[in-house]
């Protein structure tokens, strides 16, 4: 082997240098040998130098060879990591560009939820050795269930699907909601009831909002157009009807249910050539607007001119023409006043070349213009330069300003939609140029005002605005529509995607809060404001839409009529469609509510920060205490009965809620999954549930007037049933109204006859009374019936209407309301005064001070302090407010 191949050898192996020499050369024997040679004659000559040479080279080869390979496979796995990114975008959730205030549960996709479902199913926990083995005792094992899996777990699981640890923290608040059962194990079942009901919650919401649009859309056919689109339609006021105006000058009245047209007439361009013979050529309408407080319609139209229908009676004639103008007029807007409707008023139009003009009628009432001594009878043409050069100054003036800036270099562009701002004296003006394509700007330039101005790539095409609800509305022919903060242009508030073709007319509905979009494709859109999402989407279907055409469609194919007819019309070719709104306006309350009937209490959840109300409605409402949004509702908790009391269990994972037909249901409220329903005692109202933890029982009192029990201790029990077997014996004459616990084992309920009785809940015997209930004064009773009877005759309440409280036999005979229903405090002659709360002092149980107030009653709106350990129990009274103002009007 030569010396080349050893020295490989020796940098492959690195073993000792000398051992990889003798290692190599062949065996030779003694007899046969060299003479040797010593080491150093070695390292001479020109051998020598090369093989040096060479041993240099590859050691820098060692240092540089590995570091290129690294950098190769980082290289690979960058390109392996970019391919499988773009190949498979469906593989890769990115959560922290969503919305924030969306709850991860909601954020879950379908493939994610197989995932998860996997992963259960797949789950085989290793067992838990509570204590070890010896030789003499085997170890003491707790076995898993399978799919069963606790926090740390399910935090890992979750975070592996979603491939990403963002919600760990969230994940332990998921986890507590999901463990109903308090065992610290969530398995697929509970975890797939969460997500279904709250699934349900979703589509409830969704399908609980009004729908505007509950009938389908009326089409009809526009015989008159010849096949021509309508450019635009309005609607006169008084006597309401709608006027179609054709792209070739048809004008058809139509009745306002669109069964017929009343009359039609078609605009025409005569003009004289040079023989004197008239000659007739097309002219395009580019739109028109009716003037409301003259009662004029005004037509704009290629040939440069704007024409002044008179309205005022049943025939429609033209009165005024302004011609040979320099621009043609695109769009038009009117504004007057409409408290003083002689006002002075204004007409803003734009045209071609990217200005805007605004003609202000002095009177527009009386005269529009001047008109000249002449016995001439037809139309009064007058020449557009009159205007201009403020001839007719007396009646009418003119102001020109130009879209957007005019010192930038943007070339000019039709002005497709103008709109006037009587309060704040701005005009909005849109093109389609990506540059300045709405600019909101002073209509008079010298205030030096601020302007602002909106880009958007592809213009717009339709826009609205409203001054009450501060937005502004656009679409465009990206098939987006944005919802701007007037006053901040460099971003929109919301971006609504999902028309396929272009928007071209958007239109803002202020009673119901909506905003419609209409698209190319003859496709309308209702919008949420406020949710930013789409409520309802109605496909027109007019005959020039059908096989896949694309439909054509005028300038402004928009127009919403407001009540009474409450109607949407949108044009298509030589279609017209007119869609009814069901429901015009939301609800509104002067005061703000957040429930439909009176609330029957709220309670405060400590672990999740939440309060819960419910209300007589039957509805539980779960709150966000730092937001203050609406968490969850589920109504028609205990069908058409009022709820009558409210309670949280010691983990303050389970909502308890009793209701006045005397059921009691046991609530994951996080989700208003119903987790146990309990037997009612009678048919009576609960008033007071309390769950005793340490022995795994549920504590409830009411009109039964009786104490029951129920077993908690098996989480999978659907139906509890009651234990009345208080071993302290059932004491109470009367309805329970009230009870309270404070650790470590009192109870104190209250009844309606006044009795107060403070109980042992380990032994269930009671420790003291504290007032005996009494019994109503028969004769005083009489004679309140009595007085009744008298005021009765000169009454016009009855007897129906009186309410329960203060009915004499309320207490025996009539059912009564519970407390929070009642208006007065006041107790009819004979009546002993109700214990209407209870309420503990848990810091100075623990003292048993003998003279100190431990427990506090409520009684027809006096408060009493007790004692419990004295001689004395009664130790104060006091008079509320309330009762006070009750007996300053009484007397």
């Amino acid at each position: 082997m030569s010396e080349f191949q050893a020295d490989s050898d020796d940098n492959n192996s690195q073993p000792n240098k000398d051992e990889v020499v003798r290692s190599s050369v062949p065996a030779i024997s003694p007899a046969s040998a060299p003479p040797k040679r010593s080491i150093p004659r070695r390292m001479f000559g020109r051998k020598a130098r090369k093989n040096r040479a060479i041993q240099s080279w590859r050691r820098a080869a060692q240092l540089i060879i590995p570091v290129a390979q690294t950098i190769g496979a980082l290289k690979q796995a960058s390109e392996r990591k970019r391919r499988k990114s773009f190949n498979n975008p469906e593989n890769i959730e990115n959560f922290s560009d969503k919305d924030k205030t969306q709850r991860l549960e909601e954020q879950i996709k379908l493939h994610h939820l197989h995932l998860l479902m996997k992963a259960f199913q797949e789950h085989r926990p290793g067992d838990i050795i509570k204590q070890a083995g010896s030789a003499y005792f085997p170890a003491k094992v707790e076995k898993r269930t399978p799919g069963a899996m606790n926090l740390e777990e399910f935090k890992t699981t979750v975070a592996q699907v979603l491939k990403t640890n963002e919600y760990e923290e969230y994940l332990e608040k998921l986890f507590t909601k999901l463990d109903t059962s308090l065992d610290g194990y969530v398995d697929w079942n509970e975890f797939c009831t969460y997500m279904l009901l709250l699934y349900r919650e979703n589509d409830y919401m969704r399908t609980k909002r009004e729908i505007p649009f509950l009938v389908e859309p009326k089409l009809r056919h526009i015989v008159h157009n010849r096949q021509e689109q309508t450019t635009k339609m309005v609607a006169t006021t008084g006597t309401v009807r709608y006027i179609t105006i054709s792209k070739e000058g048809v004008v058809n009245v139509w009745q306002p249910s669109l069964n017929y047209v009343e009359k039609y007439y078609s605009i025409s361009n005569d003009e004289s050539d040079s023989s004197g013979q008239k000659r007739r050529f097309k002219t395009w309408v580019t739109d028109a607007i009716f003037l409301p407080n003259c009662n004029k319609l005004v037509i704009g139209s290629t040939s440069r001119d704007i024409r002044f229908y008179d309205c005022s009676t049943n025939q429609h004639f033209e009165e005024f023409q302004l011609f040979a103008m320099s621009d043609v007029p695109y769009c038009f807007d009117y504004w007057y006043d409409t408290k003083n409707p002689s006002n002075p008023s204004k007409l803003i139009f734009g045209v071609d070349t990217g200005y805007i003009h605004t003609m202000t009628f002095k009177k527009p009432v009386s005269q529009l213009f001047e008109t000249p001594f002449k016995n001439d009878e037809g139309v009064q043409k007058i020449f557009w330069s009159e205007i201009e050069k403020g001839q007719q100054s007396q009646f009418v003036s003119h102001e020109k300003i130009s879209h957007g800036d005019p010192t930038l270099q943007v070339l000019p562009d039709i002005v497709k939609q103008v709109m006037y701002l009587p309060d704040n004296d701005y005009i909005i003006s849109s093109t389609s140029s990506a540059q300045q394509s709405l600019v909101i700007s002073p209509a008079d330039r010298k205030d030096f005002k601020k302007s602002y101005v909106f880009n958007i790539d592809k213009g717009i095409e339709s826009f609205d605005h409203n001054k009450n609800l501060n937005i502004l509305v656009t679409g465009s022919l990206d098939h987006v529509v944005r919802i701007w903060n007037p006053y901040v242009p460099a971003k929109p508030m919301a971006v609504l995607q999902g028309h396929a073709t272009g928007v071209i007319g958007v239109k803002i509905h202020e009673g119901l809060v909506q905003v419609f979009s209409y698209s190319k494709d003859a496709v309308i859109k209702v919008w949420d404001i406020k949710e930013h999402s789409c409520l309802q989407t109605v496909v027109l279907k007019f005959p020039s839409s059908i096989h896949g055409r694309m439909p054509e469609h005028g300038t402004f194919p928009m127009h919403m009529q407001p009540a009474p007819h409450n109607a949407l019309l949108v044009t298509c070719n030589d279609y017209i469609g007119m869609l009814k709104l069901g429901h015009t306006s939301q609800p509104k309350n002067l005061d703000a509510v957040t429930h439909d009937s009176q609330l029957c209490g709220a309670i405060y959840n400590k672990t999740f920060k939440q309060v819960v109300t419910g209300c007589d409605s039957s509805n539980v409402a779960v709150w966000e205490l730092e937001s203050g949004n609406k968490a969850i509702v589920f109504s028609n908790a205990h069908g058409d009965e009022e709820i009558t009391c409210m309670a949280f269990d010691d983990s303050y994972r389970r909502l308890l809620t009793g209701a006045r037909n005397g059921t009691i249901k046991v609530w994951n409220f996080q989700n208003g999954h119903n987790l146990h329903k309990l037997e009612s005692v009678s048919e009576a109202e609960v008033t007071g549930i309390f769950p005793c933890a340490d022995r795994k029982i549920i504590i409830s009192v009411g009109w039964s007037r009786k104490i029951a029990e129920y077993d908690d201790s098996d989480p999978d029990n659907m139906y509890i049933p009651a234990n009345l077997g208080w071993k302290g014996g059932q004491i109470h004459q009367d309805d329970i109204l009230s009870m309270d616990y404070a650790s470590p084992n009192y109870l104190a309920t209250g009844g309606y006859d006044g009795e107060i009785a403070v109980w042992d809940t380990e032994t269930e015997k009671m420790l003291i009374r504290l007032r005996k209930g009494q019994q109503a004064d028969i004769l005083k009773k009489i004679e309140a019936m009595k007085e009744m009877s008298v005021l009765s005759k000169n009454s016009t309440t009855t007897e129906s209407q009186m309410s329960a409280d203060d009915h004499p036999l309320s207490p025996l005979k009539i059912p009564r309301p519970n407390s929070r229903h009642r208006k007065s405090h006041r107790v009819p002659r004979g009546q002993p005064s109700p214990v209407d709360k209870l309420l503990f002092l848990p810091s100075r149980l623990t003292s048993k001070t003998s003279d100190a107030a431990m427990l506090i009653s409520s009684e027809a709106g006096y408060l009493h302090w007790w004692a419990l350990f004295g001689a004395k129990h009664e130790v104060g009274e006091s008079l509320s407010h309330s009762c006070l103002s009750e007996i300053w009007k009484g007397k």
